[in-house]
């Protein structure tokens, strides 16, 4: 007589299923950009700011004739600057008997983040909405309600604030010259990155400035062909200087600088070129906004993108407003939303070094 054999077949039905504690995210959704360059709040109904040039008139030399009359007058044009916002937003949509259950299931087989699972949802919809302007922060095409990039797309296109031709702001680049940024192009032709084509870079800028960048960034391909020019002999730091102010890396993470600017990369950054900023003079910015009584918001929240080796927290300026939308039933939708824009006071102080293999 065959006695049963009780395996794991024939009591999978009955058990149950008992999942990790912890739910872990599979995407990447770091926005370093967004911890890195200041946040200044709006308030005009367009984006607005003052730009001085020299006149096309300037002299070339202050020189005057001993007892001369003096007919000839010098003046700076003074050119106003105009950006529209845009809007931004991330909405989730979670119903009752989905927030019952998983409450029910958390820790009991269950993750426990979902015991909340309307917060859970939140928080993924922030991480998401700072990852879109991460991106945008280099390549919005400023239509569609989207910011203008510093790229302006996936490459530098004519008009967008890093380009030297164009309109930018409403103020054209044939016109004021000043305007231009220092764009270093190979025509077309993909070439190594150099030590030189850095410090030529470098050169341009102050040559047209009288300032130097604070910061540099690049996709990973370009961060890790930097690193590979030292050989054995690269040069890692644990602390940037970036606006006069010390940003302390992540513990297990050393950076790269050069001539003391640090080498920041992005997973949204355009391929094939590196970027110099001075990021005294580009800004993100947003309309300021609160909660009122007329749009009934439960609060404002702060953006955060996913934690990435460089910065670690991922900790972002932005905050959107919760804008609670109509519930139909028992379903219980919430909208994330802010105005947001990209300023750059002044084109000449940063750089394109472009065309890199």
């Amino acid at each position: 007589m065959a006695w049963p054999t009780v395996d794991l077949a024939a009591i999978t039905a009955a058990l149950p299923t008992i999942l990790a504690d912890r739910i872990i995210p599979q995407m990447n959704r770091s926005a370093p950009e967004l911890q890195l360059i200041p946040f200044a709040a709006g308030a005009a109904k367009n984006m607005v700011w003052d730009v001085e040039f020299k006149n096309a008139s300037e002299s070339v030399n202050s020189a005057l004739a001993e007892g001369a009359v003096v007919s000839t007058y010098g003046d700076d044009d003074v050119v106003p600057a105009t950006l529209n916002w845009c809007d931004y937003s991330e909405s989730i949509a979670v119903t009752g008997k989905a927030m019952s259950a998983a409450r029910g299931s958390a820790g009991r087989g269950g993750a426990s983040e979902l015991q909340d699972l309307w917060v859970h949802k939140t928080l993924g919809a922030v991480r998401r909405l700072a990852k879109n302007l991460g991106r945008d922060f280099w390549q919005g095409p400023g239509t569609g309600n989207r910011m203008l990039g510093l790229y302006g797309g996936a490459t530098l296109t004519a008009a967008a604030p890093l380009s030297n031709s164009g309109t930018y702001a409403g103020i054209n680049r044939s016109t004021y010259a000043d305007w231009k940024n220092n764009v270093l192009l190979n025509g077309g032709v993909q070439r190594p990155l150099s030590f030189d084509l850095m410090r030529d870079m470098r050169k341009a800028i102050y040559d047209a400035c009288g300032e130097m960048p604070d910061l540099i960034m690049c996709d990973t391909a370009q961060h890790e062909a930097y690193g590979k020019l030292f050989g054995d002999q690269r040069r890692y730091v644990q602390e940037i200087t970036v606006r006069g102010q010390k940003i302390v890396l992540d513990g297990g993470y050393k950076a790269l600088e050069f001539d003391g600017i640090p080498i920041i990369a992005s997973v949204n950054h355009p391929a094939n070129a590196q970027t110099w900023l001075n990021t005294n003079y580009v800004k993100l910015r947003a309309l300021d906004d609160m909660p009122t009584e007329a749009n009934r918001s439960p609060g404002m929240i702060q953006l955060q993108a996913m934690p990435e080796e460089q910065l670690l927290s991922g900790a972002c300026p932005f905050r959107a407003r919760l804008n609670p939308l109509a519930v139909t039933g028992d379903l219980y939708p919430i909208q994330m939303i802010l105005y947001p824009q990209i300023q750059l006071e002044r084109c000449n102080v940063n750089g394109v070094l472009g065309d890199l293999l």
